[in-house]
């Protein structure tokens, strides 16, 4: 099967009131991916740091082209720049995964991407590689639990 990944940055387009508010902006995010991704088997990473977003997409050809339409018409993505598309030999991305930039006091105002319109499409796949193995300094979103059903 011939994989493809795709890479692009995005404005998100909310104002949250909290942080429990942007979160759940955020799950909303994963869990929509969640559903529809594995069906089209599709795997990546969104990276949220501040009011960007960097997203690494990989699958078949057919598929993602659907899919980033899809994320172009998404009313949570603003000012969307695909940075490159390739093909590659094996997933660098094994599910789908959300992770925000969390930095620590000092450190806030220095994002992992000083300017994605500048970034080329390796670069925000290094990035996105990188930043999805850290244990310091991410706060990965996970997703929601099923609501319950009272018997």
């Amino acid at each position: 099967m011939l994989l493809c990944q795709f890479a692009f940055y995005s404005r998100r387009t909310w104002t949250a009131a909290d942080k429990a508010e942007d979160e759940r902006y955020l799950r909303d995010i994963l869990d929509a991916g969640l559903r529809n991704n594995p069906a089209h088997g599709l795997t990546g990473v969104l990276l949220v740091d501040g009011p960007h977003f960097v997203q690494v997409l990989e699958g078949r050809r057919s598929p993602l082209y659907r899919t980033l339409k899809r994320i172009e018409n998404n009313p949570h993505h603003g000012d969307l720049v695909l940075t490159g598309y390739s093909e590659v030999s094996e997933r660098m991305f094994g599910d789908w995964s959300v992770f925000v930039r969390t930095p620590p006091d000092g450190l806030a105002g220095t994002p992992w991407i000083p300017n994605p319109q500048l970034a080329t499409h390796g670069q925000l796949v290094d990035i996105a590689r990188r930043v999805s193995t850290l244990t310091t300094g991410v706060t990965q979103i996970l997703p929601s639990e099923p609501a319950r059903r009272e018997g």
